[in-house]
C-alpha cells in the first residue's frame, strides 16, 4: 500500500479510535492519534516503527485499534503483541482488548487469545498419570504435612477444577519445585498426538485458540524463542507489536541464555538411571560428580559472577565427560521409545528432555567462540550453589535476521530515548537510522507539574553504599512531603540501610508509616498498602522502578538513591562494553549510559501519572549534575522543571503536603 493510500485510510482509523476512546470515557489525545497513524503505516507499508509514547498517551489503545483493523482487513493478517510483564499482559487481555473489540464496527468480530510457554501450564499427564512425580520430586508427596506437601495438595485440588491450567491464575503462593512437579518444559513434553491427555491439554488448547485468533498476546521470552531459536511456538502472523520495548534486549538475552548447574545435571541423571544400563548409570553419576567438583573448585575463589574466557583443564575434562556420558544415556533411552503405555512414553520423554538439555548446554559451552560470553556465578552465602551460564555477546544481529527481516515490527514504550535520541535503542536491537522513530510526547505538562531535583551538595555514592549525608537528605525530603514518598534504591543493601536509618531517626513516630520491600514480596500488595495508608513511605528496589502506577496524593515525592548504572561485576555487560572499547568506541557511553538512562526514566516516571498530579523527583547522586554524562541522562527524563536548590524543593514539598492535607 502506498503512502497516499495510507493517508486516505487515516480518517477511518481516527473515527474508529474516537469511538473506542468514547466507550472508555476517555478524551482525544494528539499523541495517541499520531501513534495510531504511525502503527497503521507500519502495518500497511511493511516498515518498522519505533514509537515513544509518554505516560498518559493511551499507548495500548493507540496500537490496539490499528492492530485490530489490520487483522480483519482484506490485505491484513494476524498480529502478535508481545509484552515484558504479566501485569501488562493481563491488562491487555482482561481490560483493553475486550473494550476495543466491543467498540469497533468491523465486518466480523475481532478475536484474540493469550499464549505463554508450555511450562506456564499444568501438565495433565503429570497430574493424572500413574508416574506423577519424578525421582527428585517424590518428597513433595511423601511428606504431605510439610509446607511443600501442603502446597502440592492444594495445587492438585486447584488443577482438577481450573479451566485454564495457567500458573498465573493460581490464587496462592507456590514454591518453584511444586510447580515443576506438575508442569513440563517443551523438551519434556511427549507431544499431544502421543499423550493420553492430548485432547484436553491446556497448552494445546491455548495454542489452537491462538492459531484461530486475529490478535495473540504473548511475552518477550516466547517471541525470542520463536524467532531466535527457530522453534515455531507462535502462530503464523503478519505483524509484531512489542510493548515495553525498552526490555526487549534483556528479555531476548535471557530467553537464549543457557545454564548448567550440578543440581540440573544430577536431576537429569537421577531420572535416567532406571532407564539405562547399570554401567551407563555409573558413568552418569561419575560425570555429574566430576562436574560438580570442578565447578565448585573454580567458583571457590570467586566473590561474584566471573567471566570464563578459556576453560581450565579440570573444567574442560568435566564438561567433556558430562557431554559424552549424557550422549550415551540419550542413545539408550531413545532406543526404546516405542513403548505402548502412555505413562511410560511420557516419563521417557521427560527423561530425554532433561538429558538433552544438559547434553546440549555442555556441547555449546565446549564449542563457544568470540561471539559468546560464559561466566560462573558462584552463588551466595554458606550454601553456595554455583552455576555456569552462556549467552550471546550481542542479540542485535540475531534480532535483525530472525525478527525484523521477517516482517514489520512496531516497538513502543514510554521510555525508549536516551539523551533525547533513539540511536542507542536502534543499535541494540539491530535497526538502522532509516527506521521510523518518533516520540509522540505526553499529554502531561511535566515542567508545570513536577520538579527534578539533583542534590549536588551530597558526596557521590561509593562502593560502601548510600552515604550518611544522603540518608539525612532522604529523611528531610520525606518529612517535608509528610510521607507520600516512593524511594527507589539500586540495591537491597541500600534499602535495608535506609530502613534502619529511618526507623532509628523517627523512633516511635506514627505519622510517617514506613513500608519496606522484602526479597520475594508481591509488589501489587505492597503498592496497595502504600496507596491505602496516608502519609506512608515505601522503600524498594528493582521491581518498583517500573510499572508502579500511583496517581494522586499518595505519591508526591519519588526519591532515587543513585544513577542506576549496571553492576560493574556483570560479566555479560562488561564483555559488551569491552567489545565496544576494542572496536574504538566508548563501551561506557554505548552500554552503561543507555541502560542507566532508560531505568532512570522509568523510575522518574512513577511521579506524574495523571494531569492532576504534582510533585518532585529527587536524585541523591550529584553526578547527574556534575558528570559529563549527566546532561545526557537528564535529557532522557521527562521535561521536569530542573533545580539543585535544596530550599526551593523543601518549600515546594511542604506546600504540596499542606495542600493535600487541607
Amino acid at each position: 500500500m502506498t503512502e497516499d493510500s495510507t493517508s486516505k485510510d487515516i480518517p477511518a482509523l481516527l473515527d474508529a479510535l474516537a469511538a473506542v476512546v468514547r466507550s472508555l470515557d476517555g478524551e482525544q489525545r494528539h499523541g495517541q492519534q499520531e501513534m495510531a497513524g504511525l502503527v497503521a503505516r507500519s502495518m500497511s507499508e511493511g516498515v518498522h516503527a519505533v514509537i515513544q509514547a509518554g505516560t498518559g498517551t493511551g499507548k495500548s489503545v493507540g496500537y490496539l485499534v490499528p492492530a485490530a483493523l489490520h487483522a480483519v482487513s482484506d490485505d491484513g493478517g494476524p498480529v502478535i503483541i508481545a509484552t515484558a510483564t504479566i501485569a501488562l499482559q493481563r491488562q491487555l487481555v482482561e481490560r483493553d482488548l475486550p473494550r476495543v473489540v466491543e467498540s469497533l464496527a468491523t465486518d466480523r468480530p475481532v478475536t484474540f487469545a493469550v499464549l505463554k510457554g508450555r511450562n506456564n501450564y499444568i501438565c495433565l499427564q503429570k497430574l493424572r498419570g500413574s508416574d506423577v512425580a519424578d525421582e527428585g520430586e517424590e518428597a513433595l508427596f511423601d511428606a504431605p504435612a510439610s509446607a511443600l506437601g501442603k502446597q502440592a495438595r492444594a495445587l492438585r485440588e486447584w488443577a482438577e477444577s481450573t479451566t485454564t491450567g495457567d500458573r498465573d491464575d493460581y490464587p496462592g503462593e507456590l514454591d518453584p519445585r511444586v510447580w515443576r512437579a506438575f508442569s513440563v518444559s517443551r523438551h519434556e513434553c511427549v507431544g499431544e498426538s502421543r499423550c493420553a491427555f492430548g485432547e484436553e491439554c491446556f497448552t494445546a488448547l491455548r495454542r489452537q485458540q491462538a492459531m484461530e485468533s486475529d490478535i495473540v498476546v504473548t511475552n518477550h521470552a516466547l517471541l525470542a524463542i520463536d524467532a531466535l531459536e527457530g522453534i515455531p511456538v507462535l502462530p503464523e502472523h503478519d505483524v509484531v507489536v512489542i510493548d515495553e520495548a525498552h526490555e526487549l534486549v534483556d528479555r531476548a538475552t535471557g530467553a537464549v541464555t543457557r545454564e548448567l548447574s550440578p543440581a540440573l545435571a544430577e536431576r537429569a541423571a537421577a531420572g535416567a538411571r532406571r532407564m539405562v544400563d547399570p554401567e551407563t548409570g555409573e558413568r552418569l553419576a561419575t560425570a555429574v560428580e566430576g562436574w560438580e567438583e570442578a565447578l565448585r573448585l573454580a567458583a571457590s575463589s570467586m566473590s561474584g559472577p566471573t567471566r570464563v574466557e578459556a576453560w581450565s583443564r579440570d573444567l574442560l575434562l568435566a564438561l567433556t565427560s558430562l557431554r559424552d556420558a549424557f550422549h550415551q544415556a540419550i542413545a539408550e533411552v531413545s532406543a526404546d521409545r516405542e513403548a505402548v503405555d502412555a505413562d511410560v512414553q511420557a516419563a521417557r520423554q521427560r527423561v530425554l528432555g532433561a538429558l538433552d538439555e544438559v547434553h546440549d548446554v555442555a556441547g555449546a559451552l565446549l564449542g563457544m567462540n568470540h561471539s559468546d560470553v560464559a561466566w560462573i556465578d558462584p552463588g551466595e552465602g554458606s550454601s553456595r550453589a554455583p552455576v555456569l551460564r552462556l549467552a550471546p555477546l550481542s542479540v542485535s544481529g540475531l534480532l535483525r535476521q530472525a525478527l525484523f527481516d521477517a516482517g514489520p515490527v512496531v516497538l513502543t514504550s514510554a521510555t525508549l530515548t536516551v539523551g533525547g535520541g533513539f540511536a542507542p535503542l536502534l543499535a541494540s536491537v539491530g535497526l538502522d537510522d532509516s527506521t521510523i522513530a518518533v516520540d509522540v510526547g505526553s499529554p502531561f505538562d511535566h515542567a508545570r507539574q513536577g520538579i527534578l531535583y539533583v542534590a549536588d551538595h551530597l558526596p557521590p555514592p561509593g562502593r560502601d553504599g548510600i552515604p550518611m549525608e544522603a540518608l539525612d537528605e532522604l529523611a528531610d525530603l520525606i518529612e517535608a512531603a509528610g510521607g507520600r514518598t516512593l524511594a527507589l534504591f539500586s540495591s537491597w543493601r541500600a534499602v535495608e540501610r535506609a530502613a534502619e536509618y529511618l526507623r532509628v531517626r523517627w523512633g516511635g513516630r506514627t505519622d510517617l508509616p514506613l513500608l519496606v520491600q522484602q526479597r520475594g514480596d508481591a509488589v501489587a500488595g505492597l503498592v496497595q498498602r502504600f496507596v491505602d495508608e496516608p502519609s506512608s513511605t515505601l522503600l524498594g528496589t528493582v521491581s518498583l522502578w517500573q510499572g508502579v502506577d500511583v496517581p494522586g496524593e499518595a505519591c508526591i515525592l519519588v526519591v532515587i538513591d543513585r544513577i542506576p548504572f549496571p553492576r560493574p561485576d556483570d560479566p555479560l555487560l562488561a564483555a559488551r562494553q569491552r567489545a565496544v572499547d576494542e572496536a574504538g568506541g566508548s563501551g561506557f557511553a554505548a552500554v552503561s549510559v543507555p541502560k542507566a538512562g532508560l531505568l532512570l526514566a522509568q523510575g522518574a516516571g512513577r511521579l506524574i501519572r495523571s494531569a492532576a498530579d504534582r510533585g518532585v523527583v529527587a536524585v541523591l547522586d550529584p553526578r547527574l549534575e556534575r558528570a559529563g554524562y549527566g546532561r545526557t541522562l537528564r535529557r532522557s527524563l521527562p521535561p521536569f522543571w530542573y533545580t539543585t536548590d535544596r530550599s526551593v524543593v523543601l518549600g515546594a514539598l511542604a506546600r504540596l503536603a499542606q495542600g493535600e492535607a487541607g
